[in-house]
């Protein structure tokens, strides 16, 4: 007998392959398989020899030399290649055992070939790692692991062995040389990424039915005591409560209401909140990404979520998250008051980065419409949106809009469609400011008067004489206009000086029998006393117009969405370089909605900031609670064939009471499962009546558009296959 010629390519390819010796080519490589020597070397004689009948017949091939005993299958240790055993191609191998047959019960020793830096290398012993369950540390299971296979295939070789049931989520920790554990975070890394050696202990924890992980610390563990005893912990102390899902308050941290108000909000939107539970989140982690954290965001937000949700608790300790928040964004760092809609703003942006499933950007230069057809520019920008965004967060909160600027020397129009994650409308503000102050006659006999007057909030100190005129008959020349602190002149103010440096909080008196000037008021009678002089306690009568009371009439959410369309001029500290006449304009701008995502976050301005005065506009925004209709709003042309899916209800709400200084920050939501409307502030959640939901603090409200919503009770609506798919996709509207 001799070799067939295909025989002979296929031991030539073998013929050096070489354990962990000489390189392979790269590439796909297919596996080899270990094939004793002594029983190799016979079968060559056999072959060789020609001769059917000869005593050299090697059998079925037998590799019993190559294991520590016939039941382990154990293979020995330093075996060395060519003298011990040699390696074939796959090929080769099955020829073979369909030739001569495979001798009982031996399993076949197939291997992989590993790729390392600019190498392929056959892998004769793979990785040797011993697994064991968080609650049982002493009864570890022995497991072989290629090189090349990933930390999931050790998790879902743990969860067979340990037969963990399906809707159990389970995490993998690895046992370090000086004691510590560590969490084996990326499942898409390999086993020689992550350093795994032979013999490393790997625990398996599973997380606890109230959606809390047994261990304390997300990263390291002290030790594998403590982590067991952590379980041992969470297991005792796991609360019998049994509440709605969802219905769960957040632990006040310390002026921590803003992030809680933020995450409650977040909590309920549906869709988000089922991509986490149903654990979607898991395959689509993005460790790789220089602009996110490294998945802890995602993972932190995850934790959080699964314990709001398992109905388990009635309020959680968002400590950890808090943590992580702090430590991605310092500004979050500490126990201030911040603004929940910037938390709300960092949270997105990290969720969308730790989530993103586009691994490696690419660079895409961004064009100008050139006088293009709107739809064309606006499929070009959303496909270069998704070149380099693509998650969940795309997927429901990205709308488009259209930015149109003119510049005022040579009628330059530049059109370029930009994504948005949410819309922050302004309010109407009023020109006008209240502003309430003494009066003091010159006669010692008449009382002072409190008076409240109406005055342009750019005025001066001129037009409140002017207006307090008005009601007192002195004429405005004559009056003396002071600020006073602790019963004491602080300050008197010149007529050409703004009323914006006047605070309502002030104490302002208005005295008559002086005579005003540009310059430094002249003294003409001795009533007032110069500054820091003790000004007496005596009694004040209220004027009439005190009696009336300046009511803000109430503003609809339409206004300012109208508002926000409005065209603006720039600020000169933010103009626009015109390409045609080479230099920086104040141009004109308009934004519109082109394409509006399935939630629609609405953030209302109400922090007025400007370099003279910093105010919270109170104003009641009349809003919705179903059937907010964009359809006016969207300028992007569509068939008649069906209504435009424009229609939104609402499904949470952002509440801020208070001042700029002080504040607390409180949630409206609607319960996914129940539709029931909750109200959660801080750790205390209670039931609430749709009539309530409307107020003057109203600060950040959440829309879900219509066709999007489930019914209570109901399974979730799918997602279409291109989620998030833009503008001529599902995700955003469809036609």
């Amino acid at each position: 007998m001799r070799l067939n010629s295909a025989l002979d390519v296929a031991l030539g390819r073998g013929a050096g392959i070489r354990g962990w010796g000489p390189e392979l080519q790269l590439g796909p490589s297919p596996p080899r398989y270990l094939l004793e020597n002594h029983w190799y070397q016979q079968w060559k004689e056999y072959v060789e020899s020609g001769d059917q009948n000869s005593s050299s017949f090697p059998g079925h091939i037998n590799n019993s030399e190559l294991f520590e005993d016939l039941e382990s299958f154990r293979l020995k240790e330093r075996l060395v290649e060519s003298e011990e055993y040699v390696l074939v191609p796959e090929d080769v191998w099955n020829k073979l055992v369909s030739w001569y047959g495979l001798e009982h019960d031996q399993p076949p020793i197939e291997r992989k070939v590993v790729e390392l830096p600019s190498t392929q290398k056959v892998e004769v012993y793979p990785v040797e790692l011993y697994l064991c369950q968080h609650n049982d540390l002493d009864s570890p299971v022995t497991a072989q692991f290629s090189r090349v296979n990933t930390i999931d295939s050790v998790l879902q070789e743990a969860r067979r062995q340990f037969e963990v049931p399906p809707e159990d989520e389970t995490r993998l920790w690895v046992k370090n040389s000086d004691g510590s554990c560590e969490r084996l975070r990326n499942i898409h890394m390999t086993v020689l990424d992550a350093c795994l050696s032979m013999g490393q202990v790997v625990i398996m924890e599973t997380r606890n039915k109230d959606g809390t992980w047994p261990s304390s610390r997300p990263h390291t563990v002290a030790s594998l005591s403590c982590l067991c005893s952590a379980v041992r912990n969470s297991v005792e102390d796991e609360e019998l409560y049994r509440g709605q899902p969802g219905v769960c308050g957040l632990t006040n941290l310390g002026n921590t209401c803003f992030m809680n108000s933020a995450f409650q909000c977040l909590s309920n939107v549906p869709p988000l909140t089922e991509y986490f539970l149903n654990n979607h989140y898991l395959g689509e982690l993005n460790f790789s990404n220089p602009l996110g954290m490294k998945g802890e965001i995602a993972e932190a937000y995850a934790d959080l979520v699964k314990q709001a949700w398992s109905g388990h608790h009635r309020a959680i300790v968002p400590r950890m998250f808090k943590t992580k928040v702090g430590h991605f964004a310092s500004q979050f760092l500490g126990y201030q008051q911040h603004d929940a809609q910037e938390l709300l703003s960092f949270l997105l942006d990290g969720l969308h980065e730790d989530l993103n499933r586009v691994k490696r950007k690419e660079y895409v230069e961004l064009r100008d419409a050139a006088g293009r057809p709107d739809e064309e520019v606006a499929e070009e920008a959303w496909r270069n949106h998704k070149r380099r965004n693509d998650s969940i967060i795309v997927d429901i909160f990205h709308g488009l809009f259209k930015s149109t600027l003119v510049c005022p020397a040579c009628g330059k129009v530049s059109v370029t469609f930009d994504p948005f994650c949410y819309l922050s409308v302004p309010l109407p503000v009023s020109q006008e400011r209240a502003m309430e102050l003494f009066f003091v006659y010159m006669d010692p006999s008449r009382k002072p008067q409190q008076h409240r007057v109406v005055v342009p909030k750019a005025g001066k100190v001129l037009d409140l004489c002017l207006a307090l005129a008005k009601h007192t008959g002195v004429p405005a020349e004559q009056m003396m206009v002071a600020d006073v602190f602790s019963h004491r002149f602080y300050k008197l103010y010149q007529v050409d000086e703004a009323l914006s440096c006047i605070l309502d909080r002030d104490d302002i008196f208005v005295g008559s029998g002086r005579v005003l000037t540009h310059g430094t008021p002249r003294c003409g009678l001795g009533l007032w006393a110069p500054p820091n002089s003790p000004i007496p306690r005596q009694g004040y009568v209220k004027h009439e117009c005190m009696g009336h009371v300046q009511r803000r009439q109430p503003v609809k959410l339409r206004e300012c969405v109208e508002l926000f369309t409005t065209v603006e001029t720039l600020e000169e500290e933010n103009p626009w370089y015109c390409p045609t006449c080479k230099r920086h304009q104040l141009a004109t701008k308009k934004l519109d909605l082109w394409a509006l995502p399935e939630v629609l976050i609405i953030h209302l301005k109400r922090f007025s900031y400007t370099r003279l005065a910093r105010e919270k506009l109170d104003t009641l925004v009349e809003f919705p609670i179903r059937d907010l209709d964009f359809s006016d709003f969207i300028i992007k042309p569509r068939a008649d064939v069906a209504p435009a899916p424009h229609k939104y209800d609402l499904i949470a709400v952002s509440n801020h009471y208070g001042s700029l200084r002080d504040g607390h920050y409180t949630t409206f939501a609607r319960n996914k499962d129940s539709g029931h409307w909750f109200y959660f502030d801080d750790s205390s959640v209670s039931p609430v009546a749709e009539a309530q939901i409307e107020s003057k603090a109203a600060y950040v409200l959440f829309y879900q558009r219509q066709d999007r919503i489930c019914p209570p009770g109901t399974t979730p609506c799918p997602r279409p296959p291109d989620a998030g798919g833009g503008c001529c996709s599902d995700s955003m509207e469809v036609d």
